[in-house]
């Protein structure tokens, strides 16, 4: 009689594989490189190219400002169940300023969470740490 082994190995391993495709989030953000993509001169379409389109836009009298932000969790910190009170988490901030369709300014930062909340990057109420 001949085993089936191979082939319910096959079939395990390809599940296994194909349930990892479920957890992709889409392109992973890697701000603090990606901002060095951005210099003086760099169009809109070029920043959107870059990084996709801003998590926030602001509007003052010196012009136009794109907002890039993500939260960072270290490995402990995304532990289920107790993970909440281990680890550190940070956040990785962004900002492009425009004056007209160019790129004036770029500037990238990290901060604690707390930070975060307290700077009014984060004004809509659809921010939180997950």
């Amino acid at each position: 009689m001949r085993t089936r082994f191979p082939a319910v190995f096959l079939l395990g391993l390809s599940l296994f594989f194909l349930s990892g495709c479920s957890f992709f989030k889409g392109p992973v953000r890697h701000l603090a490189s990606d901002v060095c993509l951005m210099t003086q001169g760099t169009t809109r379409q070029e920043v959107l190219a870059y990084m996709g389109p801003p998590d926030d836009q602001q509007v003052d009298q010196y012009g136009e400002i794109w907002i890039y932000f993500q939260v960072n969790k270290s490995l402990l910190r995304k532990t289920p169940y107790i993970g909440d009170n281990l680890g550190t988490e940070d956040v990785d901030v962004v900002t492009v300023r425009f004056e007209g369709d160019k790129v004036i300014t770029c500037a990238y930062r990290s901060l604690t969470v707390e930070e975060f909340k307290k700077s009014g990057i984060a004004r809509h109420d659809d921010f939180h740490v997950e």
